[in-house]
């Protein structure tokens, strides 16, 4: 089986991190994987280090005609059995290339969560439609949590029988003892201190802000240091934030660097979000087995429950210092916490779980076909 993967951007954000996971896991499935997307990110780097052949197209949110006619040739030239769209962009040009240029294969469209809000307010009423649109001509609809299939259907966006909720699934992230310890000397940190740290993007969504002021009143508790992993716009602003709360010398800043094995080092892993799908990095919290405080995101609650997690509102900062230390003053309830979080992922969000569910989808779609 032969299946094309299309995607508008090449930087690695979550819609790229799971196309990557299923170049990886399809491997072992016998499916043949090839990518269509902006020639020159690191994507372009990544999936070719997987083995999967990569075409550059040139796409463009001013929908011209080019990138369709391509997503169809390359279809056609490589035997394309099904074309599995990420995004709303990139799926709508694989709806063109159907209409005008030929292209025949069945088509999947992979939502990734509803972003409409991230974008002007005069852009939103053509950006819904435009999703209508794609959720209509798609063959099959993905959804990744509960709350994005729920809000496609009640919206009347997809019909049932179309919408497939498929959750994210990773490997484990490894890494020895000895990079683990490599990486703690870089930071600084302190041993016998316990880390507490945040994996994201410094954006207004991950609510960065809230873990720093959270992270200032454990500070004035207990022995703690803090960490927090990412890069995005509000770098500088946040920085002052830490130092103004009083958090310079107890918190380091380690900037976005996705292969380096920071989640070993932390003995409790946050979450602030303000809004999220289901986080890749709340799989890898559960996958490597970290004492786990989210926030009450319905994408989050899709993996973790409080048997798994300790669970705030969000933007209650708060609530979210008070569940950290109920964490590091309960090290036996914390260790618990973690082992019912990894079994949770073993049994729901493994790679392979995730990479056998698409390709009996794939399947289903070509037998329909024939």
């Amino acid at each position: 089986m032969r299946v094309l993967h299309v995607i508008d951007k090449s930087f690695i954000g979550g819609g790229q991190t799971a196309v990557l996971r299923l170049l990886q896991g399809s491997r072992d499935h016998g499916v043949h994987t090839e990518l269509a997307c902006r020639a020159g990110g690191p994507l372009v780097e990544a999936a070719a280090s997987l083995g999967a052949t990569v075409h550059p197209v040139p796409f463009d949110k001013r929908f011209r005609p080019g990138p369709a006619r391509a997503v169809a040739g390359i279809a056609a030239g490589s035997a394309i059995d099904v074309v599995h769209g990420h995004g709303l962009v990139a799926t709508a040009y694989c709806t063109l290339a159907r209409r005008f240029f030929g292209l025949a294969s069945p088509l999947i469209y992979d939502q990734h969560g509803f972003h409409h809000h991230n974008y002007g307010r005069l852009t939103v009423g053509l950006r819904k439609a435009a999703e209508r649109a794609v959720c209509r001509r798609a063959d099959a609809v993905i959804s990744g949590c509960t709350s994005d299939t729920e809000r496609l259907l009640e919206e009347g966006y997809v019909d049932r029988d179309r919408l497939h909720l498929i959750y994210y699934g990773i490997p484990v992230p490894e890494a020895s003892p000895a990079e683990v310890e490599a990486v703690r000397r870089e930071l600084g940190l302190v041993d016998g201190v316990p880390v507490v740290g945040i994996v994201g993007r410094l954006h207004p969504q991950k609510g960065i802000d809230v873990f720093l002021r959270a992270a200032a009143a454990v500070a004035g508790r207990v022995p703690a240091q803090f960490l927090v992993v990412g890069g995005g716009e509000l770098e500088a602003p946040l920085k002052a934030e830490a130092s103004a709360l009083g958090l310079d010398g107890r918190l380091r800043w380690a900037g976005s660097r996705s292969d380096v094995p920071f989640l070993p080092l932390l003995d409790v892993a946050v979450i602030s979000s303000n809004w999220e799908g289901l986080p890749f990095v709340l799989l890898e919290y559960m996958a490597t087995g970290r004492a786990i405080v989210t926030t009450d995101v319905p994408g989050c609650l899709d993996a973790v429950g409080p048997d798994e997690a300790e669970i705030v509102p969000r933007g209650d900062d708060s609530a979210l210092a008070d569940a950290v230390l109920r964490l590091l003053e309960s090290p036996a309830m914390a260790a618990a916490r973690a082992a019912a979080a990894r079994r949770r992922f073993e049994a729901q969000f493994s790679l392979e779980t995730m990479t056998g569910r698409f390709t009996g989808l794939y399947e289903e779609l070509l037998s329909c076909a024939s």
